[in-house]
């Protein structure tokens, strides 16, 4: 029973991951798991890999010793939640396109009732709160409400204008790696030649910053409120990395699994240093990019479609209709699921 709970609190991770905007991060807090995950993931080492890999040598004690590693790390933990969020990401893909699409502010008016209550959370594992806990808590909203409207939704709507344009002009056969055309970094510069050439996408530049792209972003998708597609996006490599998703280019999806777990562990190990030493500053700084997400979560935008794809534009005041009530509506039942939980834990223990 234990191990199944995780398992649906993956779940709700690997939900979160699919909304743009929300982030696993966040979730992770509002289920009360998030300091044991990164302690976890900051056991892991090399004497981790090294213990497992002294099962083939076939020394004695080797299995106890990989055994007792495993345990150490919390291990039936990890792969509980990895399956959950795995389980929930390829299972509800479709549903919350679907509702994103058909139904989108109901949809971000639950996750912003979910989010703005949870946020009761982490404020009970405060031990104080002075001046100096509300300014980590200001700098932190800060950095992402900038980070969330660094990029325009002018800007997004060409962005996948031109992308729809070019796959109408490709046809069918070169759409997914048209759909990637241009990996762009903070310059500018281009990493794929304009015929689409697969040889430039497998450049050592190019690999490389797709890895250090992708360390960046799976340690932003740590921080609760922080969306790591949406760094992704920032980066200019969100297209590219999709892309190479559809058209099953291994090398490219290698580089950016191993960013990713390069950058998760070793933010992990800074986070959980500055948690055990630093507790209630990091604990209001989280709290910040909590409170700031509500931001992105906004329910009510204009937006355009192209092709399939809707592209939210700019956040706009809701018109009193029959959405504004459903999305109120929706709101207070995201409140009151966290809240229902929050009264299930407390008599638990």
């Amino acid at each position: 029973m234990r191990y199944l709970t995780l398992v649906l609190k993956g779940c709700c991770i690997g939900v979160a991951n699919v909304i743009p905007g929300v982030s696993g991060g966040t979730m992770a807090v509002m289920l009360g798991i998030y300091e044991r995950l990164i302690r976890a993931l900051h056991d892991i080492g090399f004497s981790t890999v090294r213990k497992l890999l002294a099962i083939f040598s076939l020394k004695k004690g080797a299995i106890s010793e990989a055994r007792a590693e495993l345990h150490r790390i919390d291990f039936g933990f990890l792969i509980a939640i990895t399956f959950g969020a795995l389980l929930a990401v390829v299972g509800s893909a479709r549903l919350i396109i679907y509702l994103l699409n058909e139904q989108h502010d109901p949809t971000y008016g639950f996750f912003s009732g979910l989010v703005l209550t949870s946020v009761i959370i982490p404020f009970k594992m405060l031990k104080r709160f002075t001046v100096k806990e509300v300014v980590c808590l200001l700098l932190a909203a800060g950095l992402t409400v900038g980070l969330t409207v660094s990029m325009s939704g002018e800007q997004r709507l060409e962005s996948e204008k031109q992308k729809h344009e070019l796959s109408d002009k490709s046809g069918p056969r070169q759409e997914n790696q048209l759909r990637g055309d241009t990996i762009t970094g903070a310059e500018g510069s281009t990493g794929r030649s304009q015929d689409g050439s697969t040889d430039a996408n497998h450049a050592v530049g190019v690999l490389l910053y797709l890895f250090l792209c992708s360390a960046i972003a799976v340690s932003a998708m740590i921080l609760p409120g922080i969306s790591g597609s949406f760094i992704f996006l920032l980066l200019g490599v969100y297209f590219d990395v999709l892309a190479a998703v559809n058209s099953r280019d291994w090398i490219v999806i290698g580089v950016v699994a191993l960013g990713g777990v390069v950058g998760l562990l070793a933010f992990t190990r800074l986070l959980n240093y500055v948690l055990e030493r630093h507790r209630d500053l990091t604990v209001s700084f989280l709290i910040g990019l909590m409170l700031a997400s509500l931001y992105g979560l906004w329910p009510f935008r204009s937006y355009e479609v192209v092709g399939e794809a809707r592209i939210d534009i700019a956040h706009i005041l809701p018109q009193a209709n029959m959405n504004l009530a459903i999305t109120v509506l929706a709101a207070l039942i995201g409140c009151g699921v966290v809240l229902l939980f929050y009264r299930l834990e407390g008599q638990r223990s």
